[in-house]
C-alpha cells in the first residue's frame, strides 16, 4: 500500500489488421509468391519474429522508426532467466530511447509523509499460513457449530451487536495462534456494517467520537458496498453483520523509530479461525473469531516509538486502506466459507493485485470516472474530486506500475514474490484483461467476482476467468506499454483502454517529458540479454529509406518476439 501520487488519461482507439503470434490477428491473405517473410507496416502495426524465423521489413520510400519487442511468455519457473540473441541486418540509427528513469514528483500535500509499508500484512499472513492452510475443514466445521467454536475462547468481539462505551477483549498480538497480547478497546460507532473500536491505550490527541462515526458512515456508503459489488460478500463468522475497525497503537508500534515508512493496518488470516481444538487444528487461541481490520491509530505527539501520526494524515490514508484490506477479507473468508470445496488461500501475487485493483475501484468512484475512459493527464486535472481522488487512492498503483517499467525484463505480473514491481505489474495486468475481456463501458465485477469466487489460485485462476492463452495476452500487455496510445492503427490488443500513460507519465516525472518503459538502442548487427517468465525487453531501430531490414530472434523456450512500427 505504498502511498504515492500519479494521473494519466487514454483516448479509444481504433483496432486494424495486425500481424502477431498465434491467438492475434493475421496479417491479410497475400497473392501467390509473395515472400511471406517480408512485410511492409504502417505506422502503428506490427508484425511477429517467430523463433529464429527471419523476419524481413521494409522502410518504405521515406523510411521508419521501429521497435523490438521480446517477451518470454513462460508461466513455469518465472524467476529462471532464458537469454536470448538478435541478430539485425539493413538497420540504421536507433532513434529516440528512453531517458534515464526518473522518480515521479511526490504529492505537494504529502511532503515528508513515510512511506506505507505494503509488505507488513503479506509477510504476517504467509507466516501464519503455514498452519493455517491444512485447517479449512477445521473452520469450516466450527462455522457449522458457532456456538462451540466460541466457547472458553480467550479474546473476542462479542457475537451480539455491541453498544457504544462497552468494553470488549481483543487479542491485538501479530503472533498468529500461540501467543495473546491481551487488549482492551472500547466501542465508538457502530453503523449497519461496521462495529468501530479505539484501543483504550492509543495515544491521546486522536480521533473524537464524531471522526469514528464517520468512518464507520464511510465504510457503509463507500468502502462495503463498493468491494461487495466487485468481489462478493464476507462470510459473517461472529453473527453480527458487521466488520470490526480496531485502531490500535499495536499497528502503530509495528514500525521502529525513525524509520521512513509505517503500517497502515491489515487484515489477519487467523481471525476466521476456530480457538478451541479439533481433530483438524490445534486451536487457534489467538483469533479473535470475527471480521476484523487493525488500523493506525493517531498519535500526534509521537508517543509510540517517536513517530508522529498527525489525525489529518491518518485520515487521509485510512479509507484506502480498508478497501485494500476488505478485498483480503473478502478472498480468504470467501474460500473459507462460501466456496467450500477450495483448500487454499489465493497467491500472493494475485491476491495483492485484487486488493489494488479495489484501491483503483475506490479512485473511479471518487472522482467520478469509469474504466475504459482512457483517462489522461487533462481530464484528471479537470475537477477537484479527479486530482483528489487520485492522490489519495490510485498515485500508489501508477508508482508501482513505472517501477516495473523502469526494468521490465526483470519485472513479471506472476512472480511469485511480493515486490513493488511485481504489484505494479499485477494491478496494470489485471486492469488490462478486464477491459481486453470488456465489450464496452460497464463495470467489471463479474471479472472480479469470478477471480475472488474461485476454486483455483493464480494463473490457473487467471486461464479460467480470462482464456486459456494468457501467455498470448502477457505478449500482447507488453507490446501495448510502448503501443497504447501511438495511433489509430494500433490493434485494441496492444492498446489500455482505461490509462493514457504516455500522457500522465511526463506530467508527473522530474524530468517533464519522461515515459517510464526501458527501451534500448538496437545497433550494429546483434543484441543480447535476460528475461524472467512474463518479463519483456524492447529495442528501438530504424530502416533507411528504400531499405530492408532482417530480423532474427534466437532463444530457448517461449521467448516471442513483435515489431512494431513506431513512426
Amino acid at each position: 500500500m505504498t502511498r504515492d501520487r500519479v494521473g494519466v488519461w487514454r483516448v479509444a482507439v481504433g483496432a486494424i489488421a495486425v500481424i502477431l503470434l498465434a491467438g492475434c490477428r493475421a496479417q491479410d491473405s497475400q497473392a501467390p509468391n509473395v515472400d511471406p517473410s517480408l512485410v511492409t507496416l504502417s505506422p502503428g502495426q506490427s508484425a511477429p519474429v517467430a523463433g529464429a524465423t527471419t523476419l524481413r521489413v521494409q522502410g518504405g520510400s521515406t523510411g521508419s522508426e521501429d521497435v523490438l519487442v521480446l517477451v518470454d511468455t513462460s508461466t513455469t519457473n518465472v524467476s529462471t532467466k532464458t537469454s536470448y540473441t538478435v541478430a539485425a541486418t539493413g538497420i540504421g540509427a536507433a532513434g529516440a530511447v528512453s531517458a534515464p528513469a526518473t522518480s515521479l514528483s511526490p504529492d505537494p500535500n504529502a511532503a515528508g509523509a513515510p512511506r506505507l509499508d505494503l509488505g507488513f500484512g503479506v509477510r504476517l499472513n504467509e507466516a501464519s499460513r503455514v498452519r493455517l492452510r491444512p485447517a479449512f475443514h477445521a473452520a469450516r466445521s466450527m462455522l457449522a457449530s458457532r456456538t462451540a467454536a466460541r466457547a472458553g475462547r480467550s479474546s473476542s468481539v462479542a457475537a451480539a451487536v455491541p453498544n457504544v462505551g462497552e468494553l470488549v477483549n481483543v487479542n491485538v498480538g501479530s503472533d498468529a495462534c500461540d501467543t495473546l497480547v491481551p487488549g482492551v478497546a472500547r466501542v465508538v460507532a457502530v453503523s449497519t456494517r461496521a462495529i468501530v473500536l479505539a484501543d483504550t491505550l492509543n495515544p491521546t490527541g486522536g480521533f473524537s467520537a464524531s471522526d469514528y462515526q464517520r468512518f464507520a458512515a464511510r465504510f457503509d456508503t463507500l468502502v462495503y458496498p463498493l468491494d461487495v459489488a466487485n468481489f462478493g460478500a464476507p462470510a459473517d463468522i461472529d453473527q453480527n453483520q458487521r466488520v470490526i475497525l480496531l485502531f490500535t497503537k499495536a499497528v502503530n508500534e509495528l514500525t521502529p523509530r525513525n524509520s521512513g515508512s509505517y503500517v497502515g493496518g491489515f487484515f489477519y488470516d487467523r481471525d476466521l479461525f476456530p480457538v478451541t481444538d479439533s481433530p483438524q487444528l490445534a486451536g487457534c487461541k489467538g483469533s479473535n473469531v470475527g471480521e476484523l481490520f487493525y488500523l493506525l491509530a493517531p498519535d500526534p505527539t509521537g508517543q509510540v516509538n517517536g513517530n508522529i501520526r498527525r489525525t489529518g494524515f491518518v485520515d487521509s490514508v485510512t479509507t484506502s486502506v480498508l478497501a485494500h484490506e476488505f478485498q483480503h477479507l473478502i478472498n480468504a473468508s470467501r474460500r473459507l466459507f462460501i466456496n467450500t470445496t477450495s483448500d487454499d488461500f489465493e497467491v500472493t501475487w494475485l491476491n495483492e493485485g485484487l486488493s489494488h485493483i479495489a484501491e483503483e475501484l475506490l479512485f473511479y468512484h471518487e472522482a467520478n470516472l469509469s474504466p475504459r475512459q482512457n483517462i489522461d493527464v487533462t481530464l484528471l486535472r479537470s475537477s477537484a474530486a479527479a486530482r483528489g481522488a487520485f492522490n489519495t487512492d490510485q498515485f500508489a498503483n501508477v508508482a508501482r506500475y513505472e517501477l516495473y517499467l523502469e526494468a521490465p525484463s526483470e519485472s513479471s505480473p506472476y512472480r511469485n514474490d511480493d515486490s513493488l514491481e511485481t504489484r505494479g505489474a499485477t494491478w496494470d495486468f489485471l486492469r488490462y484483461a478486464a477491459d481486453r475481456k470488456a465489450s464496452g463501458a460497464g463495470t467489471d465485477a463479474a471479472t472480479w467476482q469470478a477471480l475472488v469466487n474461485s476454486n483455483t489460485t493464480g494463473l490457473a485462476n487467471l486461464r479460467t476467468v480470462f482464456g486459456s492463452d494468457i501467455a498470448g495476452m502477457v505478449r500482447d500487455w507488453a507490446v501495448s506499454h510502448y503501443t497504447d496510445d501511438l495511433n489509430a492503427l494500433v490493434a485494441r490488443e496492444q492498446t489500455q483502454p482505461s490509462w493514457n500513460f504516455h500522457s500522465i507519465f511526463p506530467a508527473l516525472g522530474s524530468g517533464g517529458n519522461s515515459y517510464p518503459l526501458q527501451v534500448r538502442s538496437l545497433q550494429g548487427s546483434a543484441a543480447s540479454g535476460t528475461l524472467i517468465g512474463g518479463g519483456a525487453a524492447y529495442y528501438r531501430f530504424s530502416i533507411p529509406s528504400n531499405g530492408t531490414a532482417t530480423i532474427s530472434v534466437t532463444a530457448p523456450g517461449p521467448v516471442q518476439a513483435v515489431v512494431v512500427r513506431v513512426r
